[in-house]
This record gives C-alpha cells, structure tokens and sequence, in this order.
C-alpha cells in the first residue's frame, strides 16, 4: 500500500510546477523537489497536553530557506525570541520534517528553551502543509519542563 501512495506522491509532484522561489535563474535555488518548500508561509496551529485537547492556537510565519534552514518570525513578544531551525525533504514519502528552536524568558530573565518538530505535507497545489506538530519546553537546567501536541497548517505567501 504504501509504495502505491509513494508512486501516486510522485507522479503528482511530476506533474505540479515548482514555485518561483525554487527558480534557479532568479533564486540560486535548486530546480528539485525539496525546495518546492522554499519560500514564506503563515502558520496557525492548536496544541495540547500530548493525548489531551488542544488548547492553544499558535500563529507565526515560517521563512524556509534553500538549504535546509528556516526562520520563524512572530509577533513581537518579551516572552520568548524568533525561532531558528532546519527542516529536511525525505525522497521516499515526499515529506518534509521541521525542526525549530526558541528561548524563553520571564520577566526579561532565559527561563529555558522550547523545541518544535513538525511533519509536513504539501498539498497538490504547492500551497499548503499540514501535519502534526510536538513542542518540548525545556528548563533553564535542560530537564523536560512540559510537551505539547497538536496539528498546524501553513499556507503559502510566497
């Protein structure tokens, strides 16, 4: 079953032009099928205690690089800084995964660090990524402070 969806995945990436930013006449990007994620995205999402409900909406915009590095930019905050993180394209499902990084602070003190690994799944289109979403907040002293679940959808700006 799943080589069929794999070969159904790349016949329909075959078929779905690349957008302007994986243009390598006017970016330096690669013409290949993981930079069709390059390019800016606004992000919503909704997580919870993990096998709980989701109780948060989470909103950011996500600048995926050429490369395998991405930025995270969020509204201004003095309660955590900008992500910075990578992401990778695996050939065989034809998804992506992401991997960010912010630190925190309480009352303008390093209160610890947060990570958030996604899965990505672009749709035919090229426009959207959905996929689940797990956050790990970490203690000043590194030790797991709390983990949060859920799923979040990024649509393409550019």
């Amino acid at each position: 079953m799943f080589v069929r969806h794999a070969i159904l995945a790349a016949a329909l990436l075959s078929t779905v032009p690349l957008p302007a930013a994986a243009d390598s006449g006017a970016t330096g990007a690669l013409n290949v099928p993981a930079n069709r994620i390059v390019g800016l995205w606004s992000t919503v999402g909704d997580v919870g205690p993990c096998g709980g409900s989701p109780a948060i909406h989470v909103t950011n915009n996500l600048l995926f690089h050429a490369g395998g590095t991405l930025t995270e930019n969020i509204q201004p905050t003095t309660v955590r800084n900008q992500g910075l993180g990578t992401w990778s394209y695996d050939s065989k499902t034809t998804g992506w995964q992401l991997h960010l990084r912010f630190d925190r602070f309480d009352s303008d003190v390093y209160a610890g660090y947060t990570t958030v690994d996604r899965e990505l799944w672009m749709s035919p289109d090229g426009l959207e990524l959905t996929g689940e979403v797990r956050a790990t907040f970490y203690g000043v002293d590194g030790s797991v402070a709390l983990e949060l679940c859920g799923e979040a959808t990024s649509t393409r700006i550019y």
